[in-house]
């Protein structure tokens, strides 16, 4: 098994770097379905760029996932998505698909069956309404004169989480100007309205002038350099289309310049042509956190860290922290910016998840005594944005205030909230142990007094160990879903002090047991994300087999069976050219909306886990 591990390995090194670009990063695609392309083919026919030769290699990508019932799906082993299902058909139909067509007709049951127009997503919705598909007054928005962008305000922007944050101004405005675009009749989507559930005719009151110039104001200050609004492709667009709502013409430089924002997220399959035969649309660039996942997993395979490919990986990251002050700053007052974002082209809204994986990349560096002003920014960083229980969220801080649902749609009610969550909470403590912030040393950040540092440290232990789950497990955000939240939470404690032998890393453990598959490998639904309680999937898959792996491995001395048979299926699955197949998304986005397939996940954790498994029991294999 040792060697047929060391050759597994090599085979995975090997593949990781040869997706390094000249840049430094390390570039994958992160897809999330035919989402993108339908979004993207349908703000260009709404932008007036109808003829733009990129909509039929998209509309090509958005047959290919069309099922044989006519439905679009988030994941595999999903029957129907009704929004997904709506988006594709109104793209396709646009694009020149003629309602006729049998898949088109398909697709048509497919809606009516799930209820029509009026239950899609409040996203779905939101486009639909910019094209004159449905009124604006079956979304619910608050007012726009009661969102105040003032800070202080008791009711403000800044309460709500970082990418609602993004959104809501253009759905406000667009709502708010009645926005909607003119299409020929024939493109109507008045025959999937279901008859049981018909529009409410409701007046929208009109916004005061200052609110809407807000409003404005907000939008420009944070368009990227490269046109986008966070990278996001979803924001871009929504903006976008406000900006023309607020008398922009598509002919504007700015509007161009978002397009051609957008244009920098598809993905060429084919490399001779600008665009090939198949081109996809991806939500945002996933470049930083897979750059960062990379360089981890090739430190942790033993690559030397002054490897021409790991210093240019490392340079690359240097150049992404994120040194202005944004929004997350009037939550976090007197902090000196210095984190990490998710995307390649995101310069305002650092994450801590991103800010952590970077710090881990960059470590080895800092010990040498390189950009150890930078690190420490970082780690200053990251350590402020603990919340007041203990947890640390994703983008802000203390950004949960029970009113804020009050003011949002349904599915829109827990992403207006930002906050703590067992994986993000357990990596930040993986991170400040594996990273020495945990020890009485000189690598820990300067600002904060070691005594202040275990303070974060056992208030974050403490927090983590209520959100266990009767079971054993805990529940994680951005990954699928109790596996991922289980195995951060057991490496976590485990660099907090927690002793294998505690009760609750038993507990997880004795979990990940019991859901083993019998190939050895571990799979779970994306289901479970959405109904809250583990659901198997049918498969193993190798992100998920290696998270469980290097759980088990984090809270256990010796080499158990459960441990072999999952390095064994590993080693089985591998792929002749290094890497293993993965077709599952195994990260999630927005829940029961957005999943998210990242290409460097078959490559990055089983490589860890691998890796892991032979520095701790190497002799015993």
């Amino acid at each position: 098994m040792a060697h047929r591990m060391d050759i597994v390995i090599e085979k995975a090194m090997l593949r990781i770097l040869s997706h390094q670009q000249a840049d430094g990063s390390f570039g994958y695609w992160c897809e999330v379905t035919p989402m993108s392309e339908a979004v993207m083919v349908i703000f260009l026919h709404l932008i007036g760029e109808s003829q733009h030769p990129v909509i039929g290699p998209l509309c090509a990508s958005i047959r290919k996932r069309q099922q044989e019932t006519g439905a679009w799906t988030l994941y595999p082993d999903q029957t129907a998505d009704l929004s997904l299902t709506t988006l594709a058909y109104f793209a396709l139909l646009l694009s020149g698909e003629p309602k006729q067509a049998p898949r088109m007709r398909d697709a048509e049951r497919i809606i009516l069956h799930h209820g029509g127009l009026l239950q899609t997503s409040t996203f779905a919705k939101v486009l639909l309404a910019a094209a004159g598909q449905l009124p604006w007054s079956v979304i619910p928005v608050p007012p726009l004169s009661l969102i105040s962008f003032d800070p202080s305000k008791p009711v403000n922007l800044f309460d709500v989480t970082a990418p609602a944050r993004i959104h809501l101004p253009s759905i406000l405005i667009l709502s708010h100007r009645q926005y909607a675009v003119r299409l020929p009749s024939e493109m109507t989507l008045a025959h999937l309205v279901h008859p049981e559930h018909q529009p409410p005719n409701i007046s929208i009151a009109y916004p005061n002038p200052s609110a809407m110039e807000q409003s404005k104001s907000f939008l420009l200050e944070r368009m990227e350099p490269d046109g986008t609004w966070a990278g996001y492709l979803s924001a871009t667009v929504l903006a976008s289309l406000a900006l023309r709502a607020l008398g922009f013409q598509s002919t504007d430089k700015l509007i161009k310049k978002s397009i051609h924002g957008l244009m920098g997220l598809l993905v060429m399959n084919s490399p001779q042509t600008k665009v090939g035969s198949s081109v996809h649309q991806q939500f945002f660039t996933s470049t930083v956190w897979d750059t960062s996942l990379s360089m981890q997993a090739l430190q942790t395979a033993g690559l030397s860290i002054f490897h021409p490919a790991m210093q240019h990986a490392a340079s690359y990251l240097i150049s992404k922290q994120q040194t202005r002050l944004s929004d997350w700053q009037y939550n976090t007052p007197g902090t000196v910016p210095g984190g990490w974002g998710f995307s390649s082209d995101n310069t305002l809204y650092p994450d801590v998840d991103d800010t952590l994986s970077a710090l881990k990349a960059l470590y080895p560096y800092k010990r040498q005594g390189w950009w150890r002003s930078e690190w420490e920014r970082g780690a200053n960083w990251l350590l402020a944005m603990q919340n007041d229980d203990g947890g640390w969220s994703p983008f802000d801080r203390n950004c949960n205030k029970p009113y804020l649902p009050l003011f949002a749609p349904d599915d829109l009610k827990d992403t207006v909230l930002d906050p703590s969550t067992p994986d993000i909470t357990a990596r930040v403590l993986d991170a400040l142990g594996c990273t020495g912030i945990l020890k009485s040393t000189r690598h820990r950040p300067l600002t904060v007094t070691y005594a202040k540092i275990s303070n974060k440290a056992e208030r974050a232990k403490a927090w983590l160990l209520s959100q266990q789950h009767p079971n054993g497990s805990w529940f994680g955000r951005w990954g699928i879903t109790y596996i991922y939240g289980t195995t951060a939470a057991i490496q976590g404690l485990r660099w907090a002090g927690v002793s294998r032998g505690h009760t609750a890393l038993q507990r997880a453990v004795s979990w990940l047991t019991e859901i083993q598959r019998g190939d050895g490998g571990f799979g779970e639904s994306c289901q479970s994300d959405e109904q809250k309680t583990y659901v198997p999937l049918r498969t193993s898959t190798a992100s998920q087999t290696a998270w469980a792996l290097m759980g088990m491995c984090s809270a256990t001395r010796e080499l158990t069976p459960p441990i072999r048979k999952a390095v064994g299926y590993l080693l089985d699955t591998a792929c002749e050219d290094g890497g293993w197949q993965e077709v599952y998304p195994t990260g999630s986005g927005v829940t029961g909306q957005v999943y998210l397939r990242y290409h460097s996940y078959p490559v990055v954790w089983p490589l860890m886990a691998l890796c892991v498994v032979r520095r701790k029991f190497g002799s015993e294999l």
